[in-house]
């Protein structure tokens, strides 16, 4: 038997974190992270506060908080 499907809220809101406009992902009621531009052009997504990954966009910042969200806490 397989468990039925449950529809969880995933919302990207955008906050300015310490003077910087950063987008936050938050899935139900838990923040999951943010993803924020650095100054030479990329991005860093911030999971949980502290584990800092580089990315190249803010869909692949965005992509990687999902599956880190996935990995650790689903």
């Amino acid at each position: 038997m397989s468990k039925g499907k449950k529809n969880i809220e995933v919302k990207l809101d955008t906050k300015k974190i310490n003077g910087v406009e950063c987008e936050t992902l938050t899935v139900g009621r838990n923040e999951v992270g943010f993803v924020r531009p650095t100054e030479n052009g990329k991005f860093e997504a911030i999971f949980d506060g502290d584990n800092t990954f580089k990315v190249k966009s803010m869909d692949e910042g965005i992509e990687l908080l999902i599956s880190q969200y996935n990995l650790h806490k689903g």
